[in-house]
Formats: C-alpha cells, structure tokens, sequence
C-alpha cells in the first residue's frame, strides 16, 4: 500500500511540477553522467530555457512576472561540454528522487529523457557561454 501511495505522489508531482521549475534542460547530446545517492552530474551539451527574475517587486509592471516580480523565459544553448548538477531537493517524495535516478542510469546508457528541471539554480557564464548549472531538481520521463 505504502508503494501505491509513493507511485501516486510521485506521478501526481510529475504532473504538477513541470511548469514550476526555474531552468529546464533538454539534452542534446551527455558526454558523461556520474550518480551519487543524493547528486547527478551530467556533463552534455543542451538547450535551456531558464527564468531570470528581478528582485523588485514593482506594482505598476505590466509585463510577465514572477511573484510581482519582473521576469522573463529566456531560450539558450550551453557550452558543448557544460555541467549540469542536479541535487537532491530537501522537499518532495522519495519516489521522486528514485525515478530521477533511474531516468539518470538511462541517460548513463544512452537513452534519452524528457527533461531536467532544476530550482533556484546556480549558474556560471564564461565568455557567454552557459558553462555550469547546479541546483536542486529532478528528471523527467519522456
């Protein structure tokens, strides 16, 4: 029963939170993939499409917006060998963490995910060009 009950929270979060992430990633092509128990690192080349937000909250702004706040969905490429570093999020069903460990292993063998959405990441830029990206995240399934 107890199973049951992940399996569900665990399809009900993957529905939901699609559209809550700060950075998606759809990879083009992972050079490597390494998995720890509470950590993917993904080394790949991808497209990305990340929330840049300004921290005033500014009443009168008309445009899109996050929590009051300025924002915009910006669309990109990183680097041909960026990294990607997906943490365990403190938050959220085991079921989860286990399905984005298995859908790493796939990528580890070559198969293709859907996505990686990953929140409140950390992001380096050298030479404009998207290089590291770290936060915590999950995968998704195709």
């Amino acid at each position: 029963m107890k199973n049951i009950i992940s399996f569900l929270l665990a399809l009900l979060f993957f529905a939901t939170a699609r559209a809550a992430s700060d950075a998606d990633f759809t990879i083009v092509k992972a050079s490597k993939v390494t998995i720890e128990e509470d950590t993917i690192t993904i080394v790949c080349e991808a497209y990305a499409t990340i929330t840049l937000v300004n921290d005033d909250h500014i009443p009168e702004y008309k445009g899109n917006q996050w929590h009051g706040m300025p924002a915009e969905r910006v669309k990109v490429r990183t680097g041909n060998n960026a990294t990607l570093v997906v943490r365990r999020p403190r938050q959220g069903p085991d079921a989860a963490w286990q399905e984005t460990l298995k859908l790493a292993k796939n990528l580890q063998d070559g198969k293709e995910v859907g996505r990686i959405g990953l929140y409140e990441p950390e992001m380096t830029i050298k030479g404009n060009v998207l290089t590291t990206v770290a936060g915590p995240g999950f995968l998704y399934p195709k």
